[in-house]
């Protein structure tokens, strides 16, 4: 499925659930960059955020169940096998020891991750690993902070072809089509009783329902 001549990108969250916001995303940058693949990594303990709701497995389980028939997509579960609090420059390192040190790799972020980079560990290193590429959400200005700016002042670059050049190094922001799903309003829903249909794909809602998940 991967191709390390055409680049690899990787998509990492917590998917506490997984839902078509993710999914339509991680499509429309796959066609963006023109990579054969957008692999989802789930967090096994995020460090700047609590802790999810659902379990790892669990998590894991409604991943592999919204991709099962997405030929371009793909679930890895080095962070959750790993275990421990889930560094990212940690998962991007291990991710290019395999593609080697000459393929374009690409790290997705939401505006709002990129807007904290400078608390994550070693954050500076990231851009020595990997492009980024941050998801703007229109409609949802997000204030960068001055050591962000910058970092990413002289990296910044506005489409995929002074990316596929390099192996990593790069920022680059693009807005996507606005999804309005939000894993915080989609609990509360599946808590109170509510079928997110349309929300979230169908299998990952009835094991959602089956398992228990997000009732308290």
């Amino acid at each position: 499925m991967t191709n390390p001549e055409a680049g690899l990108a990787v998509f990492g969250g917590t998917f506490d659930p997984v839902h078509f916001g993710h999914l339509r995303s991680a499509s429309a940058v796959r066609d963006f960059l023109g990579v054969p693949c957008v692999k989802l990594v789930p967090s096994s303990i995020p460090p700047h955020r609590e802790n999810p709701s659902s379990t790892p497995a669990q998590r894991l389980s409604m991943l592999r169940i919204a991709t099962c028939e997405e030929e371009t997509m793909a679930v890895d579960d080095r962070e959750i096998s790993r275990q421990g609090i889930s560094y990212t420059a940690d998962t991007l390192a291990s991710f290019r020891c395999e593609l080697g040190v000459t393929a374009p790799f690409y790290f997705v972020l939401g505006i709002d991750s990129y807007a904290t980079l400078h608390r994550w560990h070693r954050w500076q290193d990231i851009a020595d690993i990997a492009h980024l590429i941050v998801l703007d959400r229109p409609g949802y200005p997000q204030e960068i902070p001055s050591e962000v700016q910058a970092w990413s002042e002289n990296r910044l670059v506005e489409g995929p072809e002074g990316m596929k050049q390099r192996a990593f190094g790069c920022v680059c922001r693009i807005t996507l089509e606005q999804v309005d799903i939000s894993a915080t309003n989609l609990r509360d829903k599946l808590k109170s009783g509510i079928r997110p249909t349309g929300e979230m794909p169908e299998k990952v809602i009835d094991f959602v329902i089956e398992h228990g998940l997000y009732c308290e």
